[in-house]
């Protein structure tokens, strides 16, 4: 039979309801809200003809059909996807419910869907009444009070480029009597020795093998014990690594004094009479030794960061203990229902009466906290009671505040300490309305989370919780006040996208014990997320947990390539039973996780894992005839898993993960078939646009940390672009568009202005190139060119379909002039394409690689037949030289990051698709195969990454990049794709790519009209082949009629089937909705 018959029902009601790319969101701020459905029918050709959308303030006004806030009428259209709300004006912290109906082919009604609903939020900044709260303690609030400067030497010194450099620092200070407790604050470039009085307190770190440490982050030292009443002498020997820097270095200190009289000062860089030296000699670190030849210490002028920009120096301040906050209020009415809208410059976790609110991991998530910040919208209606209540909240560093990149630089969002901003909306039955917000009356202690940073993990003291104490009999008279803090005033946005959840619990697959008391728990993926353990043991006992994603070949745990992030959590017990653990407040990357301090390991049943990621709806299932791919596929979709907590980050584990823009760039549309990204993409293009502060340019990651804008970079920079377009594409979401079409046009016109020649070789930014090229670099200049090209091309599209004529006139128009330029730069007539190779320090291949004429690279041809910029009459021999280089590179591929995701399509595209399957299928050194061979369970960094374990300086073994290969496994080996005329998969396109080698693929992809389907087999010389296409969709398969010959359909050549039709271009076969049985005899199986 060419058509299965249907298991579901032949006409249902539409289903699927969401408001705003999201199921019943609560807390949305949209004055004009997207509403999307999808038809449940059957039967070919099924479509919807007509809906019309019926919204209500209660249930029962819907029901009866007549909604009181907006009655659509019945509107003549197909649309399905992201019909805007009509109606009136939307009033804030309102539920509206909503139900669609819908008209078929015919024009029969088909039964109503079911009522849903969204809730509006606070909708304007000015129904904020709370306020931010905070708390330090004295040593900790004295200290940021206090802020200490960077200082360095004033004298400029020859040093050489490599080798290490002493900068030397004194200070003679007065030592109050009584002192009860003294702590020195202290850091510098890049490491730091430290003496009081003569005597060593600090001793410096050795360089490690990948270079850097955090030094941009205070090192804690207790000092009590070397400091004396009377003169002292503070003494601070800044070690850098390497030379080069004119003999400059920063250094920062704080040396904080508490006295018995419970008094306290905090000697400091910036107002003491600090005296430098570089490179002093003998025991100059001694009051002995004079300093009448030192030179005044400056405040130190930051460089060049690695980057391009300027440096920016923050407060070195370490991160704060996690803080818990109550507050105390009464209920004395029935209550109709509550909600707590809460927000927080860092991570917060609330509870009501004792129980938790909600189940989402460190909220608010993580944006540029200069600018903006998303706030969560709780029902707490079940957890008040009559009488007395109690809310609690631990507030923690999240993003905000803890250290993040590899220098460990902290308090990248604002100088002021972490903030909580919340108010509970209690309505009653009687219509009245109580509101309990954050202000100076809320209480605060110390809580039992000692330390909670996203890098180094969580300490957690389970002797100091205090039982009770977020509920109401709890008496919290030696509690503290809060403190008001006063930051910059971010935007509170709505969180338009989905939270991280705990999504999945995983169980070790063993336990070893490679040494006595260490205890190595393996849990066979490698994976983002915290631990859950059940231990017991005396009071204070520390349980340390550490995390890596390799054993060393002893059988210990492997955590080099972590670099700087320590990745470790403590459990100091309670005692007296059973305890149970699970890290609130950071997050691992990780497969292996050692126990230690417990004198036997515990059992399997009793350590689990917890996989955290931001809860985008799974939306593709694939299966093959090979072990290997499937393998792929798994480690394609735990690599994005892993790297999803509210931004794409590159890797989950070392001192990194970082929102970069390449990588999230070029594994976009997989991600998008993976997930349902319609909402989360809008968050990162939110992201990309807020990297926009002084500059046109797009950063190269994406919230900037220390800055807005970390730099730009052909390549990376253009996911301000092709991540809209690919949403757009994949959801048909042209919101997305219109939300970033000044940002996008802002930064073309920036790369246009200052390259008038059409060749992008001016304001270049950073060359990464194609990062990673296991053959080799390919020129720049082509790449920041094709790339360019590119976007100008889909600027073109997305203007098309938002109705932007004149603009996509023009970007047509430039897109032509940038192809001319490109094809006089750097193609032959015979079709050869290559470009100069110049110097780049920041090419990953071996060194130097400057060439004295044009080269050709794998990556040279991909992105000039992706990008169009071949003419018509060259495509082809391009392809052939392409495929050439393959073959002379031992029929493997040699494509970084900006080549490899679109290898496999022009392959494909250009008629050589067993090449492809070839690429895909190797198992070789480099390929996705060598990795799943070596051990993988998510994409590696590198090609080789198990080669490089001996240089752990960038070498992550999750790490999403490189699984841009699953687009090319859904669009062309299984042949479901979308296309810009009639985007979001509404016009399907089909294209499979049958291989015998593959023997079978069975894909599956939920679009935003329904399950959308391709399953083939191969047997012998002929494909049995069965599709899926969703209601109210169509699909096309362009094939000409010579190859039309060789597709049968229900006993008939394609041709002549009565269930296809020839479309307007003569080349392509149209289907309606439905479901087709396809025979196809291969010409080369």
């Amino acid at each position: 039979m060419a058509q299965k018959q249907q298991t579901r029902a032949e006409a249902g009601k539409p289903t699927a309801l969401e408001c705003d790319s999201l199921i019943t969101p609560l807390g949305d701020d949209s004055k004009t809200p997207l509403l999307s459905w999808e038809l449940e029918d059957g039967r070919t050709g099924a479509k919807q003809t007509a809906y019309r959308i019926l919204v209500a303030s209660t249930p029962d006004r819907l029901a009866g059909d007549h909604p009181d806030v907006w009655d659509s009428g019945r509107v003549q259209s197909d649309r399905t996807v992201d019909v805007a709300y009509g109606g009136p004006q939307l009033a804030p912290e309102k539920r509206y419910y909503w139900r669609v109906q819908s008209w078929d082919m015919h024009g029969k009604a088909y039964p109503a869907s079911d009522a849903s609903w969204w809730e509006t939020g606070l909708l304007e900044p000015s129904n904020w009444t709370a306020q931010w709260i905070g708390y330090e303690d004295a040593e900790q609030a004295s200290l940021r009070a206090a802020h200490a400067q960077w200082i360095t030497n004033p004298s400029p010194a020859d040093v050489p480029a490599k080798g290490a450099t002493r900068h030397d620092f004194r200070l003679r200070f007065d030592a109050p009597a009584g002192v009860k407790r003294a702590v020195l604050y202290v850091t510098g470039e890049d490491t730091v020795t430290a003496w009081i009085g003569g005597v060593k307190v600090l001793n410096p770190e050795t360089q490690p093998a990948w270079g850097r440490t955090p030094w941009k982050t205070y090192t804690r030292v207790d000092v009590s014990k070397e400091l004396h009443p009377g003169q002292d002498l503070l003494a601070i020997e800044v070690t850098r690594f390497n030379g080069g820097n004119q003999g400059r270095t920063p250094m920062s200190a704080a040396l904080y004094i508490e006295t018995a009289d419970g008094s306290s000062k905090v000697i400091k860089t910036g107002d003491q009479e600090w005296k430098a030296q570089f490179n002093a000699s003998g025991n100059w670190y001694t009051a002995n030794d004079g300093d009448a030849d030192w030179a005044d210490a400056i405040p130190y002028a930051p460089e060049k960061d690695a980057f391009g920009g300027q440096d920016k120096l923050g407060d070195p301040l370490p991160t704060a203990a996690v803080a818990a906050l109550r507050h105390s209020f009464r209920v004395n009415k029935q209550v109709a229902s509550a909600r707590l809208y809460a927000t927080a410059l860092g991570a917060y976790k609330f509870s009501l009466n004792g129980k938790p609110v909600g189940d989402q991991v460190l909220s608010p998530g993580w944006t540029d906290y200069r600018a903006r910040v998303t706030y969560q919208d709780y029902d707490v209606t079940a957890l008040l009671q009559k009488g007395e209540n109690a809310i609690g909240a631990y507030l923690a560093p999240g993003w905000y505040s803890t250290p993040l990149e590899w220098i460990g630089q902290g308090n990248n969002y604002g100088d002021t300490q972490n903030a909580l901003k919340a108010q509970l909306r209690v309505a009653y039955t009687d219509g009245t309305v109580d509101w309990i917000a954050t202000d100076s009356s809320w209480k605060a202690d110390t809580s039992p989370i000692l330390s909670a940073e996203i890098y180094n993990g969580e300490t957690y003291d389970a002797r100091r919780h205090q039982k009770g104490w977020d509920t109401a009999s709890f008496s919290d008279a030696g509690w503290h006040s809060v403190a008001l803090v006063h930051p910059n005033e971010p935007e509170i946005l709505w969180q338009s996208f989905q939270p991280i959840h705990a999504t999945q619990v995983l169980r070790p697959k063993s336990v070893t014990i490679p040494r006595p008391g260490v205890y190595i728990y393996d849990f066979g993926q490698d994976f983002a997320g915290v631990p859950r353990i059940h231990v017991q043991g005396r009071a204070g006992t520390n349980v340390q947990l550490r995390f890596g994603e390799l054993l060393n070949p002893d059988g210990t745990l492997y955590t080099a390539n972590l670099r700087n992030a320590e990745a470790t959590d403590h459990f100091i017990l309670a005692g007296g039973g059973v305890e149970e653990y699970q890290p609130t407040f950071t997050f691992h990357g990780f497969r292996y996780m050692e126990i230690t301090g417990l004198p036997a390991a515990p059992s399997l049943s009793s350590v689990q894992a917890v996989a955290l990621n931001t809860d985008a709806p799974i939306t593709a299932q694939m299966k093959t005839g090979n072990a290997m791919v499937n393998q792929l596929w798994s480690n394609i979709l735990w690599g994005q898993r892993s790297n999803f907590l509210s931004v794409p980050t590159d890797c989950p584990q070392r001192d990194e993960r970082l929102g970069w823009s390449a990588d999230a760039q070029v594994f976009w549309r997989t991600a998008t078939f993976n997930m349902d990204l319609a909402a989360f993409s809008r968050k990162y293009a939110t992201d990309l646009r807020g990297t926009q502060v002084g500059t046109a340019m797009y950063g190269i990651y994406a919230p900037g940390t220390a800055k807005p804008n970390p730099g730009f970079g052909p390549g990376w920079s253009d996911a301000g672009v092709i991540v809209p377009w690919t949403s757009w594409v994949q959801n048909g979401d042209q919101e997305i568009i219109r939300q970033n079409w000044d940002a996008m046009s802002k930064y073309l016109a920036a790369i246009l202005a200052a390259n008038p020649d059409y060749i992008w070789k001016n304001e270049g930014g950073i060359p990464f190139g194609d990062w990673l090229s296991p053959t080799g670099p390919t020129s720049q200049e082509l790449v920041a060119t094709a790339y360019w090209a590119y976007d100008v091309s889909l600027m073109q599209q997305m203007a098309h379909a938002v109705g932007r004529t004149e603009d996509e006139q023009t970007y047509a128009a430039l897109f032509e002039k940038i192809k001319a330029a490109f094809i006089q730069a750097y193609v032959h007539p015979d079709g050869f394409v290559g470009g100069e190779i110049k110097s780049n320090p920041m090419a990953d291949a071996g060194g130097d690689r400057h060439s004295t004429g044009p080269v050709e690279t794998q990556t040279g041809y991909v992105l000039a037949l992706h990008m169009r910029l071949l003419p018509d009459n060259l495509r082809a021999a391009a392809a052939t030289r392409l495929v050439n280089l393959i073959e002379a590179n031992g029929w493997k591929l040699g494509t970084g990051f900006l080549g490899t995701p679109y290898l496999m399509e022009e392959l494909s595209d250009s008629g050589h698709a067993d090449v492809a399957y070839r690429l895909l299928l190797n198992t070789q050194y480099p390929s996705w195969g060598y990795m799943i061979d070596h051990g993988a369970t998510t994409m590696w960094e590198r090609w080789n990454g198990d080669k490089m374990i001996a240089d752990p300086g960038m070498n992550s073994f999750n790490h999403y990049a490189y699984g841009a290969v699953g687009e090319w496994l859904y669009r062309y080996a299984a042949g479901i794709d979308a296309t810009t005329a009639d985007a979001g998969l509404h016009t399907i396109v089909l294209h499979p790519n049958f291989d015998a080698r593959l023997g079978k693929m069975d894909f599956s992809y939920e679009s935003r009209y329904g399950t959308v389907r391709s399953q083939w087999t191969v047997n012998g010389d002929s494909a049995a082949w069965h599709v899926t296409i969703p209601p109210n969709t169509s699909a096309r398969l362009p094939i000409s009629d010579a190859d039309a010959a060789n597709y049968v359909i229900d006993g008939k050549p394609l041709s002549k089937s009565p269930l296809v039709r020839k479309g307007s271009d003569e080349n392509v076969y149209e289907l309606a909705a439905g479901s087709y049985d396809f025979t196809v005899r291969l010409k080369n199986p």
